[in-house]
């Protein structure tokens, strides 16, 4: 496998924060400071077709849009010896500071205007109609692709291809193959990515809100069954008598007889609910659990806002 020393793949990201007041004065008063920039904002002075666009679908929208991860790299200073220094800041990108395993994301960007604005139309026509305000992520991220690493002991590995990363400040989308799906191949790739946006959501919920989900599968979350299926199809049979409708994965490969996680069987079932309604369900699994976690997964997607 590919690895990439952190030095040559990241720059360091810091964090954004906004400054309410600052130190006193002599006379031991407290004297605001101006807000710092907002970085996810285009200039009030840009007229670029870029910008212009941007500025629209913030106004449309009420969330940015971006193409590119680096929110700003700016001049800061210099060193005794005349070097500039930098100040730079990124999207969600992961920073090793241990031996701790993480993952970090590098960006394939979209660099013709037509495609931007067709990654636009995309998003628009087949992912804001069924989000609330509340659903809404700060800021969308349109690329072309998305690659994972996996990052140990300063050293990045090749993990796998991505078509959505959802981030504290950012849902990144990867658009290249969109770009030439028909109709019936972009509501398919758009309910992917609204799943991944559900279960994001769900996963940052209180555990209370969630209970009406968790609690038929709590116990067996990443727990081992009693016996140990050899194929892929008899291994789902088994995930699926008890109440699963996916598998396990490990470093991206089926884990025979290990039950999901729960951010697995809330993905699973947050995309479930995004593709098929109660009936198709019903005639698709004859098992009780499933059905009642479909409906209780169902609720939660509603009472998060989301707009069937």
């Amino acid at each position: 496998m590919k690895t990439i020393k952190i030095f040559e793949t990241l720059i360091y990201c810091s964090v954004l924060s906004l400054s309410l007041a600052s130190c006193a004065d002599s006379e031991g008063y407290i004297t605001p400071e101006a807000p710092e920039k907002n970085y996810f904002a285009v200039d009030n002075k840009a007229t670029d077709e870029e910008s212009i666009l941007k500025r629209q679908f913030y106004k449309d929208n009420g969330c940015y849009l971006l193409y590119n991860d680096t929110l700003r790299n700016d001049s800061i200073g210099k060193k005794a010896n005349g070097e500039v220094i930098y100040k730079t800041e990124t999207i969600d990108v992961p920073y090793v500071m241990s031996s701790q395993i993480t993952v970090a994301y590098k960006y394939n960007y979209i660099k013709d205007l037509d495609k931007k604005k067709a990654a636009i139309d995309f998003i628009d026509k087949y992912v804001l109609p069924h989000l609330s305000a509340k659903l809404k992520p700060y800021s969308w991220l349109l690329v072309n692709g998305i690659t994972k690493y996996t990052a140990q002991d300063n050293a990045y590995t090749y993990d796998s291809e991505e078509t959505t990363v959802v981030g504290n400040r950012a849902t990144a989308v990867a658009l290249e193959t969109a770009f030439d799906m028909d109709e019936d191949e972009s509501k398919q790739f758009a309910k992917d990515l609204l799943a991944s946006i559900l279960a994001a959501k769900i996963s940052i919920q209180d555990a209370s809100l969630i209970t009406p989900f968790t609690k038929f599968s709590a116990s067996l979350y990443e727990t081992q069954a009693s016996s140990t299926p050899d194929n892929d199809d008899s291994n789902l049979e088994l995930m699926q008598e008890n109440g699963f409708i996916c598998n396990h994965l490990f470093w991206g490969y089926t884990s025979y007889g290990t039950f999901p996680s729960k951010d697995e069987d809330a993905q699973a079932f947050a995309k479930l609910v995004v593709e098929k309604d109660e009936q198709e369900v019903r005639d698709m699994y004859n098992n009780d659990t499933i059905i009642q976690k479909y409906l209780a997964m169902r609720q939660i997607i509603l009472n998060l806002g989301y707009i069937f």
